[in-house]
C-alpha cells in the first residue's frame, strides 16, 4: 500500500485497524461506568459477552432489580456505540464481583498472534519413493548389516535412477 513516498505494509495497516475496532478489543462495551453510571458500576460488572448475550453480575438484590428494570435502556446505550447491535440479550445475576474486569471478548488474544510481514515459505514436499531395479535389489541383498541395508534401501528409493 502506498502512502506518499513511503511503502506501508498492508499487514500493519490491517493490524492497526483491527486493534482500533471494538470487535477485537478485550472489552468491546467500553467504559462500564459511562454506560450504567458510577453508582451502578461500583455494584455491578459485566462478566461475559457471548453470541450477543451479556451477563452482568451484581452484588445486591437492589441493583439486580434496578438493572432488570433498565435492561432495554442499557442495551440501547451499549448498541448505539456500534454499527451492528453487539448485545441482543442481557442476563443479570447476583453474586460476588470479580476483583478485576474480565475480558469479555476472549477472541481478542488472537489479534496478538497476527504477524505483520511475510509468512514462512511452505515446507518442500518429500520426493515419492520409486521402485528399485533388480540390480539395486541384488546389491542391497549383498549388504550383511540389516541397519545399513535399510538405510541404503531408503536412499535408493528416494534418489532418481541413474540414466547412463
Amino acid at each position: 500500500m502506498k502512502h506518499g513516498a513511503k511503502d506501508i505494509p498492508l499487514g500493519s495497516v490491517v493490524q492497526t485497524v483491527m486493534k482500533a475496532h471494538p470487535a477485537f478489543q478485550a472489552n468491546p462495551l467500553g467504559n462500564w461506568a459511562e454506560i450504567v453510571g458510577p453508582d451502578a458500576a461500583q455494584a455491578s460488572q459485566p462478566v461475559s459477552l457471548r453470541k450477543g448475550t451479556l451477563v452482568i453480575v451484581t452484588d445486591a438484590p437492589v441493583w439486580h432489580h434496578h438493572l432488570e428494570m433498565h435492561k432495554i435502556a442499557l442495551m440501547d446505550a451499549i448498541n448505539v456505540r456500534h454499527t451492528e447491535p453487539l448485545v441482543h440479550k442481557i442476563v443479570i445475576r447476583i453474586g460476588s464481583l470479580p476483583e478485576s474486569p474480565p475480558a469479555l471478548n476472549p477472541e481478542h488474544r488472537k489479534l496478538h498472534r497476527i504477524q505483520t510481514g511475510r509468512s514462512k515459505p511452505p515446507k518442500p514436499k518429500k520426493a515419492k519413493a520409486r521402485a528399485l531395479t533388480p540390480e539395486e535389489k541384488a546389491f542391497l541383498k549383498s549388504i550383511p548389516d540389516p541397519d545399513l541395508r535399510a538405510i541404503g534401501t531408503r536412499l535408493l528409493k528416494h534418489t532418481p535412477p541413474d540414466e547412463s
